[in-house]
């Protein structure tokens, strides 16, 4: 029977699952969501499109592989999976052809018994196995990383994250001009920001960076004023001293 693979889309900047799908050939549709991306039409797609902006791309990793007939099921149960355990997903659905609102809902028993009885005898490979009890414990899925495997650090920054408690700047230490920038960036949500095009010329000056976040519908822009990276929606960004 012709296998169907259940997939995620992980942050390569913020080590954060993403996205979760379903497709028989994971390489093939991953390159179509590298090209729906510029259609800017979803939260997936804009979310994809700034990081190609920066460089970037998604990573993939297989969560499981299910028969055809069953991968409805397995496609939201994973998504409501990773909800339940902090994961910001860019899904609009709770997956499937007509996903349903599970809130609160009891499944009928002819549910549960044609659940019980698609998985009686189901035989997984070693390695699904593997991500399935990892993932349970809230450990990081070993996925697709080049064909090696994530160091220790990297898995544990990726667990975190999983779980919803990922901090990106927990044990780092930064200089005084840094935490000056930082300070002066929360302390004030209407900061006036500058932006340029890449040779340095102004463009606009905006009453604050989430004016200019949802314009271009991109987290990066006040990483970018604050020095962190070079460009963000295609453009520099630096705050606006008087």
């Amino acid at each position: 029977m012709e296998k169907v693979y259940i997939y995620g889309l992980i942050d390569s900047e913020k080590n954060e699952l993403k996205y979760i799908g379903k497709s028989i050939n994971p390489q093939s549709r991953y390159r179509k969501h590298l090209q729906e991306s510029k259609n800017k039409s979803s939260y997936k797609d804009n979310w994809i499109y700034s990081l190609l902006e920066n460089n970037s791309k998604p990573e993939l990793v297989i969560i499981d592989e299910v028969k055809k007939d069953e991968w409805v099921f397995w496609e939201k149960y994973y998504i409501a999976y990773y909800k339940f355990i902090g994961c910001k997903l860019t899904n609009i659905s709770d997956g499937g052809d007509n996903p349903p609102n599970l809130t609160g809902r009891k499944r009928t028993k002819e549910e549960i018994e044609k659940i019980s009885k698609s998985n009686l005898g189901k035989k997984r490979s070693d390695e699904v196995r593997k991500n399935m009890s990892l993932s349970k414990k809230g450990k990081p899925i070993l996925h697709l990383n080049n064909g090696k495997e994530r160091s220790l650090s990297h898995r544990l920054n990726l667990s975190l994250s999983l779980k919803g408690r990922t901090s990106p700047n927990k044990g780092k230490k930064f200089d005084e001009n840094y935490k000056k920038k930082l300070s002066m960036s929360h302390s004030h949500q209407k900061k006036a920001i500058i932006q340029m095009d890449l040779n340095d010329n102004i463009i606009k000056i905006w009453d604050s960076v989430s004016d200019a976040k949802k314009e271009y519908k991109n987290n990066h822009i006040s990483e970018c004023c604050l020095g962190k990276i070079k460009t963000a929606a295609g453009y520099k960004w630096k705050y606006y001293e008087q």
